[in-house]
């Protein structure tokens, strides 16, 4: 027995028409909105008074408009529910455990992905930095959108994030010597949310939640805080860092401890100009490197800070690696940097990217030049790389890095997201099943090539 997607007795050809009644209850809600103001255009100040009565009670009004949706709710989840668990009970391959929404939605999107079934994406886009006028930290901010593969199929990001700015503040700074520098508490914020419901929705994500900058001077940290050991280059031997083996390149002559041009702390990585290449790596769940691990399938952000002497030349690259030397993930973990492009002043450079679903047996931690350093000096110090924090299941994921000047309570930073809301069934989804606090969806096709069409929402 196979699922029906669409066409007589088809799940979402049901589940489309249940929307189109949902949508429906939805726009006659909006429209009272727009129908009172119609009326209060009809009155001056002074006259007003004479429809309190009608104003005073207009959100609840609208609510009572829009009760029948719990009820639309209640079939919509029925009808997935035992849609699905009458395929499942008959299936070898997929198996669905119990008549729930959860259950059915997981063993759904698991079915979808065999049968090459997708609806059609959401697009997600993100705003540039902005930066508190009078922050006096000088770290870096980033955000990520990424969903795991697991379970997902084809979803790229996560559909269901929602159109709002979200703004990341420090609250709590090391000055007191109650936190470690660099390790300064921000506390996130959202705008407002409501239930799937609601006709107000979607909105925010109503986020407030606290985390923790990330510092290199932190090892083997949990998510949130660098994994590696002895990333802020602090502890050297025969100018080796200590937990790093060198694969190639000369100590003391291509490489060397610096405690001059440094980031934070006392110590960095100078790259001398040899026109030499060199590559050094620390291996991760190793005692020889850091007993810190990655975790698969997730976002996490990968940074350095660097700088030259006016004149240097050359190609420096902080990546994830394996044994053989090949990037972690197709060449993508990887963050390179021309040397001429650096500034004399130490910057951060980062990437967020999301780990694969199946990790090489030993992952390295990679610092090397892919071009010798020449004419100058250049300087490497304060590498990171840490498992981003989710707002949510399916939201966005958050990760604060110190830079070379503390960050200060009130230090302040803003990304805004826009949900273009273009997949109709992935946000109808949301609303009946709430897919955003499950960190779930359906696979999608962002090109125009799904098979379940929008259109069955009639």
């Amino acid at each position: 027995m196979a699922l029906v997607y669409d066409g007589t007795d088809g799940l979402f050809t049901r589940l489309g028409a249940l929307i189109y009644m949902m949508d429906a209850v939805r726009a006659h809600q909006t429209n009272i909105k727009t129908l009172f103001a119609n009326v209060q255009g009809e009155y001056s100040a002074n006259d007003r008074y004479m429809v309190d009565q009608l104003s005073g009670a207009l959100e609840a009004r609208i609510a009572e408009a829009g009760g029948i949706l719990s009820d639309v709710r209640a079939a919509a989840e029925k009808t997935l529910v035992e849609m699905s668990f009458a395929v499942a009970s008959t299936s070898t391959t997929n198996a669905m455990r119990a008549k729930q929404v959860q259950d059915a939605l997981v063993w759904l999107i698991r079915q979808m992905d065999a049968d090459a079934e997708t609806i059609d994406g959401t697009t997600i886009t993100k705003s540039a930095l902005s930066v508190g006028g009078s922050n006096t930290g000088n770290g870096t901010f980033a955000y990520a959108f990424y969903a795991p593969n697991i379970m997902l199929g084809s979803t790229d990001d996560w559909p269901n994030i929602r159109t709002e700015m979200l703004e990341a503040r420090c609250t709590n700074d090391a000055q007191n010597g109650a936190l470690a520098s660099g390790a300064e508490i921000f506390e996130i914020r959202g705008q407002p949310a409501y239930d799937g419901l609601d006709y107000r929705f979607p909105a925010g994500s109503g986020t407030i939640m606290r985390i923790s900058s990330c510092s290199s001077s932190i090892d083997a940290g949990i998510r949130g805080q660098n994994i590696g050991t002895n990333c802020d280059l602090e502890d050297w031997t025969s100018n080796v860092p200590d937990r790093f083996a060198v694969v190639s390149g000369t100590a003391g002559t291509d490489f060397l401890k610096e405690t001059t041009t440094v980031n934070r702390g006392s110590a960095a990585m100078k790259c001398a100009a040899t026109s030499t290449v060199f590559k050094l790596r620390q291996p991760f769940g190793s005692a020889a490197g850091s007993v810190g691990v990655l975790t698969p399938d997730k976002p996490y952000l990968l940074s350095f800070s660097a700088r030259k002497d006016a004149t240097a030349t050359g190609q420096i690259r902080v990546s994830l690696q394996d044994s053989a030397g090949t990037i972690v993930d197709g060449g993508n973990f990887s963050v390179s940097q021309s040397v001429a492009a650096l500034t004399t002043s130490f910057q951060i450079f980062s990437l967020a990217w999301r780990t694969p679903r199946v990790l090489p047996s030993t992952v390295y931690l990679t610092i090397e030049t892919t071009t010798g350093v020449a004419v100058a000096a250049a300087y490497i110090d304060d590498i990171t790389i840490s498992e981003m924090i989710p707002i949510a299941a399916g939201g966005a994921s958050i990760a604060i890095v110190a830079g070379g000047t503390n960050w200060l309570a009130d230090d302040s930073a803003r990304y805004s997201f826009t949900n273009n809301g273009e997949g109709a069934f992935a946000t109808a989804f949301d609303r009946l099943f709430d897919m955003y606090g499950k960190g779930l969806s359906l696979p999608a096709n962002y090109v125009g090539a799904e098979t379940i069409l929008d259109s069955l929402i009639a």
